[in-house]
Formats: C-alpha cells, structure tokens, sequence
C-alpha cells in the first residue's frame, strides 16, 4: 500500500473526503512515531493534550495490536495541524474542539480525559453521530463545495488525521498490513487472500 492508498483507505474508513492537511502531510513522508514519556506540543496546548490522547485512544484503543497513542498518533496530529494546516482551517478544529471540550467539562464536572472508558466512548460516539446528522443536513443545501468544505464539522477533520495517522506508522505499515520493502513486478489484481487477508503497506 502506498502512500496515497492510505489515504484512500482513510477516506473509505471515516466515510469522508481525506483533509487537505492531512494528504500533504503523509505525502510529504510526516509518520506516527511510538510515543515518549516527555511531549511537547505545538498546537495542542498543555491543558487540552490529555484530552486529545483519551479521544484517540478511545478511538483506536490497544488491543491484540498497539493502540493510537502507543504509535505516536496525538503527536503526529499536533504536527499535521501545527505544520501543515492553513490558519483558517486550525481556527475552525481549534474553536469546534474547545467548545466540545468545554460542553463536556460543563456537564460531567471534569474533563474528557478525567471520565471513565464508557463515558469516554459514549460522548465520541454522541460526538459522531451528531456530527454525520450536521453533515447530512449540510448536503441537502444548495451550497458550492468551498462553501460546504467551510461548514463541515470539524470533528472529522480531526478523525481523518488520526485514522490516517494510525495507518501511516511504522508498525502498522510493517507488522499488521503487507509489507515488501523489495516489491517485485507489478500486479495489477491480486486476491487479498493470497496476501494473507492483509492489506499492503507502505
């Protein structure tokens, strides 16, 4: 799987159109990398950090493969967003996230990252659903794409990037998905059961 098949993969996975961002970041060789003890972000703040990791591993938990944030992904978000996202486009994430969070800190008493596992996954999937409803509703406007693009919930900006970045680490790319570091000739069809169900890496 090369690169622009991740984000192909990443479109099918979320059900939307791969941001922008996140297209010249995976282009561009920008990679998931396994998580440290000390991070520092550079759009993320201090405060709203812990929240963001909660939200992806409530998204991509570990299981019988590394979780999300054991690959690094909060970070590569922060680097997509700091890097390789417009102003306009960090405005529109950073104001949708931040009165989310605020809703949620609002209403439980305490912060994203601070509520149980099921509350946690109840309020993603709340988060979602609303978000596919907004998104629904949107298209039966008669509005241009621009125009869509600029009112489309920022919730999946931000699911794109970490579904992309999930698929675009290291471990993934060689350990879960296909992975030839020497292909031979091209195929053009071949049965994914013959690559042992797997789908190709980087």
């Amino acid at each position: 799987m090369d690169r622009r098949d991740v984000l192909k993969y990443t479109a099918y996975l979320t059900g939307y159109a791969v941001t922008a961002p996140l297209t010249s970041a995976i282009l561009s060789g920008c990679k998931s990398e396994p998580a440290t003890a000390e991070v520092t972000t550079k759009f993320f703040s201090a405060e709203e950090f812990p929240s963001i990791e909660a939200m992806i591993n409530t998204m991509l938990p570990k299981t019988d493969t590394p979780g999300a944030v054991e690959l690094g992904v909060p970070s590569f978000v922060d680097i997509v967003l700091a890097d390789y996202t417009e102003e306009e486009d960090q405005q529109k994430l950073q104001k949708g996230l931040s009165a989310w969070l605020s809703e949620v800190s609002n209403a439980k008493g305490s912060s994203y990252a601070e509520l149980s596992a099921e509350d946690q996954l109840r309020l993603l999937n709340e988060l979602d659903a609303s978000s596919k409803k907004a998104a629904e509703e949107l298209d039966d406007l008669d509005l241009d794409k621009e125009e869509k693009e600029d009112r489309a919930p920022w919730w999946f900006d931000l699911k794109s990037m970490v579904i992309g970045g999930y698929y675009s680490s290291e471990y993934i790319g060689t350990e879960v998905l296909v992975y030839d570091p020497v292909p031979g000739a091209y195929q053009g069809c071949i049965s994914l059961s013959d690559m042992g169900g797997k789908n190709w890496s980087l």
